[in-house]
C-alpha cells in the first residue's frame, strides 16, 4: 500500500512540475499582444504589392498547366493528341473546365486554337502547335518583370523572352486574361 501511495505521489509531483515548466515556457516565449499589433501592420503594408504580383504570376502558371493538361497530355489510340477526356470532350466542356483559370474574354480564342473539328473516338483531336509563344512554366520569378502600374485587381508581367501576361481578379482569384 505504501508503494502505491509513493508511486501516486511521484506521479502527481511529476505532473505538477511538468505543467509548471510548460506554463512558464509558454509565457516567456509568447509575444505580447501590443508587440504583435505594432509589427503586423508594417509587415502587411510592405508585402502587399509583392504578394499581389505573385498571385497574378502563379495564376498564369496554373492556367498554363491546366491548358497543357487539357490539350497536350491525352492521346488517342493512334498516338494523336486529343482533348483530355478526364476533364472534357469538346469545346463547351473544355471552356467550362478552363473557366476556373482563364478569363471569359480569352476562353473562345484559346479553346478554338486547340480543339479541332476532327474526332478520335468520343473526343476531339487537338492542335499540337502551342497557343503560347513561350513556356511560362520554365521561367523563374527572378526572370519576370512586373508592371509598376499593377493593382490588386490587375497584374501584368513580362518574361525574359518579352512575352507579356495579364491576369485579372475575378471572384477573389486571378484568371489569365491575355498573353502577347
Amino acid at each position: 500500500m505504501t508503494l502505491k501511495k509513493t508511486a501516486a505521489g511521484l506521479l502527481i509531483l511529476t505532473m505538477a512540475v511538468t505543467g509548471a515548466a510548460c506554463t512558464s515556457k509558454d509565457s516567456t516565449t509568447s509575444p505580447t499582444p501590443a508587440a504583435t499589433a505594432t509589427v503586423a501592420p508594417q509587415a502587411t503594408a510592405a508585402v502587399t504589392q509583392d504578394a499581389t504580383n505573385m498571385k497574378g504570376y502563379i495564376a498564369a502558371r496554373i492556367a498554363r498547366e491546366k491548358v497543357d493538361y487539357l490539350f497536350a497530355e491525352a492521346k488517342s489510340a493512334d498516338g494523336a493528341f486529343v482533348v483530355n477526356p478526364i476533364a472534357a470532350t469538346d469545346k463547351e466542356t473544355a471552356k467550362k473546365f478552363l473557366a476556373n483559370y482563364v478569363d471569359a474574354a480569352m476562353l473562345d480564342t484559346l479553346v478554338n486554337h486547340y480543339v479541332t473539328d476532327t474526332k478520335a473516338g468520343a473526343t476531339y483531336l487537338t492542335n499540337t502547335k502551342s497557343y503560347f509563344t513561350d513556356n511560362i512554366l520554365t521561367t523563374k520569378k527572378e526572370e519576370i518583370t512586373f508592371d509598376k502600374a499593377n493593382t490588386p485587381e490587375l497584374v501584368k508581367f513580362t518574361t525574359k523572352d518579352g512575352v507579356t501576361y495579364t491576369t485579372k481578379k475575378a471572384n477573389d482569384k486571378f484568371l489569365l486574361s491575355e498573353v502577347k
